[in-house]
């Protein structure tokens, strides 16, 4: 019997995760039997925590309030196996020192009172934003590829140095045999996921669907890559039921061309330098109406598609293709337009747009 901890259990990923391990036929690889009690941790309260997860909650579901900065973390660890760590803020906010204090110290934290409760494996949902987008990335990322996340993009910053710490527990998992692992701490796995699409998500990615017009940033713009997001929950669940030590991909096989990508989405590209589109969005930022930071603009210019090799090589299969991942999210976002943080239904954009074109008309007539 086994105990399974979630961090950011109330999100999209955690709700998702829940339901996954309420299937009874998961048998988890610590001991090769059920899961015994879930504890799912959320800055959510309880009881509103426990409302999101009732259409997916485990019988044993034990829903606790706890910050991934709280100092007394260890305390809502006790009896813990193992912990998926999937609190992390993705979307930028105006107070990068409050993201930076989630993301990195929190997750800081959450390492150290994995350690203290005696937890004895921690799987770190990681993203394909840590490699960075680069002009001499190779088509596809593999795992031994230079963690280069980057600069002026928070997140991919924030995932970089995050890894950077985990780094010297990844040594320890490869070089060390089981009694020292154990000493040192509990063994890691990192699945570091390509850009998660599928319904219900949103992300700043994901609102790329939803603006008027496709930014095109150069003449050659990068392949793209998008995993299901059950293809990303079944990767967090076979790394529960076969663990896994270091660091694995977690992708759909191959990519779409830009041009493909354009064609499903249907809509009219725009053009755009880019330091132009870098000036656009820090202004935008500044304002406080952009959500995407210059140093996004990389992943419109330089490939990071990943190789999912070594995960299918322990017998994971991801289900979903890239085509379907992005056909699903497309139709979810369909009927919404967004121009930075506004976003709006197109049937209430189209009269918005005729409402102000008629009173530009009547302003005009009124001087006339």
């Amino acid at each position: 019997m086994t105990t399974v901890a979630v961090t950011g259990a109330g999100g999209l990923l955690g709700r998702a995760l829940v339901a996954a391990l309420a299937d009874p036929d998961v048998a988890l690889g610590l001991d090769g039997g059920p899961l015994s009690r879930l504890v799912a941790l959320d800055v959510l309260p309880a009881d509103a925590l426990s409302a999101r997860l009732a259409d997916a909650a485990h019988p044993m579901l034990a829903p606790v309030r706890a910050d991934v900065r709280d100092p007394d973390l260890a305390d809502a660890l006790a009896g813990v196996d193992v912990l998926v760590h999937l609190a992390f803020q993705m979307d930028p906010i105006r107070d990068v020192a409050a993201m930076r204090a989630i993301n990195v110290d929190g997750t800081a934290n959450v390492m150290a009172a994995a350690r203290t409760a005696g937890v004895r494996r921690v799987v770190y949902l990681s993203s394909v934003v840590a490699y960075g987008a680069h002009p001499d990335n190779p088509v596809p990322l593999t795992e031994d590829r230079p963690l280069r996340g980057n600069a002026g993009f928070p997140y991919a910053e924030h995932k970089r140095e995050v890894e950077a710490a985990l780094a010297p527990l990844l040594a320890a998992d490869a070089d060390a045999d089981a009694d020292a692992t154990a000493a040192a701490g509990p063994a890691l796995t990192v699945l570091r996921s390509a850009a998660v699409f599928g319904p219900g998500v949103q992300n700043f990615l994901s609102r790329v669907l939803e603006l008027p017009v496709l930014p095109r940033l150069g003449d050659a713009p990068p392949p793209l890559q998008f995993v299901h997001l059950d293809d990303v929950v079944g990767a967090i669940v076979h790394a529960l039921t076969t663990p896994l030590d270091g660091a694995f991909n977690v992708a759909p096989d191959g990519w779409l061309a830009y041009e493909d990508v354009r064609r499903f989405v249907g809509r009219r590209e725009v053009r755009l330098a880019p330091d132009r589109a870098r000036a656009l969005l820090a202004a935008a930022a500044r304002s406080g109406l952009g959500e995407l930071p210059p140093g996004a603009v990389e992943l419109f210019l330089h490939p990071w598609v990943l190789a999912n090799d070594r995960l299918r090589a322990t017998g994971w299969v991801p289900r979903r293709t890239n085509e379907e991942a992005l056909l699903e999210a497309i139709a979810e976002h369909a009927d919404w337009v967004a121009l930075g943080r506004l976003r709006l239904r197109r049937r209430t954009a189209a009269a918005a747009g005729l409402l102000a074109a008629a009173g530009l008309a009547a302003a005009a007539l009124r001087r006339r």
